[in-house]
């Protein structure tokens, strides 16, 4: 495996909190005037991954008391922490190591970068994003079995499955806090047990 250093999550996916604060400023503001253009800001995902957006609404017909409020930057931050602690209770339920929860949560994050929780579901992006991380790390869990023993349609984490990959500039390869440490527990280890032998 590359080194962190020469990576493409070091070169393409660090940023400085006011970065952070921008990409998530132009993904809400990009919601809102979806909003305002097709009376919705879900946009749909095809079989295929393609996305689309309903017919855009007419102005005159439009009840702009009858359509949602769209959330500010707090309230999808509030959405994106509370589906983060879902997906960690997803991998919980099924046992998954460390490093795909580690990994589930990077992609969930990155991917809201791009886009708003408005635009995209939480729920389906999370649930994708365990699907990704399980084969990206692997540890091979069909998207059915995945679906079921979640109570969820496996089609949905299908059809997501290429937007979260295109979201994620196809930048798959994560380097996790995880890693290290299971390293450095390692390196302890073999060093606990080479004098252990020595005393021994």
């Amino acid at each position: 495996m590359a080194d962190f250093h020469t990576s493409t999550h070091r070169a393409n996916w660090i940023f400085s909190p006011q970065e952070l604060v921008e990409k998530y400023k132009a993904a809400n503001q990009r919601a809102i005037q979806a909003l305002e253009k097709y009376g919705t800001t879900q946009m749909e995902v095809d079989a295929d991954g393609s996305l689309s957006y309903p017919e855009p609404i007419a102005r005159d017909n439009a009840d702009k008391h009858s359509r949602p409020k769209p959330l500010n930057i707090e309230e999808e931050q509030f959405m994106r922490v509370f589906y983060e602690n879902e997906l960690r209770e997803v991998c919980s339920a099924f046992y998954f190591p460390n490093k795909i929860q580690a990994t589930a949560l990077i992609y969930f994050k990155r991917f809201y970068l791009q886009w708003s929780v408005m635009e995209h579901h939480p729920k389906h992006i999370m649930l994708t994003c365990v699907y990704a991380a399980c084969k990206i790390e692997e540890n091979h869990v069909s998207a059915e079995e995945l679906g079921k023993g979640i109570s969820q349609d496996h089609q949905m984490i299908l059809n997501y499955e290429m937007i979260v990959s295109q979201s994620l500039e196809f930048d798959l390869i994560v380097y996790a806090p995880y890693r290290s440490v299971e390293g450095f527990v390692n390196d302890m280890e073999i060093r606990t047990c080479l004098r252990s032998g020595m005393e021994g």
